[in-house]
């Protein structure tokens, strides 16, 4: 018999690629938001009850740092409030949780090169603050829940890709606005970007956590850093990819921007030495958009 799992956010940009890397593989649950409201607390306990999964990996979420910043209240109860729900139930049915959350809980650290689960946080938007809430109560209420720091993810259109999408024609996989898009497009239309010379953050192949997501069931419970890391800052990060990614004259179409946190760099870079002490693998940021780039077909 498969493995039950379940997965919040089936049609979001992680969620969508999880479902499909992993459909023959195990048993999927894929509930709707009119099927699984997380903000219901009797309708999440009632729709656990039911279907029993055996692992739930949570990527549900309002993940717009704008939006939640003008929505705060709309982001506790998803972010925090949703999360919380789900753990209880699954504390109730002995399903282990795998829940996302994000660097942004490094979002004004004062402490620069890469950061460690351990370091003390004091995040500076509402998301930020809002994940590491969820964490807390989360873990609080399910010590063996395992939650995963992500940072900016990125991925390819699904026709470089070429992925049979045919199989679940209702369930596209959805495409972000990632660096990669951002980059392409900005060339496109003869614009320019603008990135911080005082800014540290890894990107990272969304396809890279969906691989790696499934060795993260067998984690203990806790927090983990779980992403590219990186060295550059992001004026850098992003002439580098452009080179990577043959954009004509990379030098004109991104710019530096030296005021942007020049009184205090912020620093989202992370540590994943953690998750290396258990087999678990990401490339360095730079060298996995130069892996996609090169090799499309290989992403998967």
């Amino acid at each position: 018999m498969k493995t039950k799992v379940m997965i919040t956010g089936g049609s979001g940009f992680l969620g969508s690629r999880l479902a499909y890397y992993y459909r023959e593989r195990y048993e999927l649950l894929l509930p709707t938001h009119s099927e699984l409201n997380v903000s219901r607390e009797e309708a999440v306990r009632a729709y656990l009850e039911l279907y029993r999964p055996d692992v739930v990996i949570h990527c549900a979420a309002l993940s717009n740092t704008w939006y939640c910043e003008q929505h705060p209240e709309e982001s506790h109860r998803v972010n925090v409030q949703g999360t919380v729900r789900l753990a209880k139930a699954c504390k109730l049915t002995g399903a282990k949780l795998i829940f996302m959350s994000s660097d942004q809980v490094y979002n004004g650290t004062p402490l620069l090169g890469p950061l460690q689960e351990n370091v003390i946080l004091q995040p500076v938007n509402v998301y930020g603050r809002h994940k590491l809430e969820a964490e807390q109560r989360v873990l609080c209420n399910l010590p063996d829940a395992v939650g995963l720091r992500l940072t900016w993810m990125y991925d390819l259109p699904v026709d470089i890709l070429k992925l049979d999408t045919s199989l679940n024609p209702s369930r596209s996989l959805k495409l972000n606005s990632n660096i990669l898009v951002n980059l392409q497009k900005a060339a496109a239309e003869g614009m320019t970007l603008q990135a911080a010379t005082h800014e540290y953050r890894g990107v990272t192949n969304v396809w890279e956590v969906v691989r790696n997501l499934e060795h993260a069931i067998a984690l203990p419970g806790g927090i983990y850093n779980f992403g590219s890391g990186n060295t550059l800052d992001s004026y850098t990060l992003y002439l580098c990819i452009a080179r990577a990614m043959g954009l004509a004259n990379p030098s004109t179409l991104v710019l530096p921007d030296e005021e942007r946190y020049s009184q205090q760099p912020r620093n989202l870079t992370m540590d994943c030495s953690l998750i290396g002490c258990y087999g678990i693998q990401f490339n360095d940021s730079l060298q996995g958009v130069k892996e996609v780039v090169a090799h499309p077909q290989r992403v998967i």
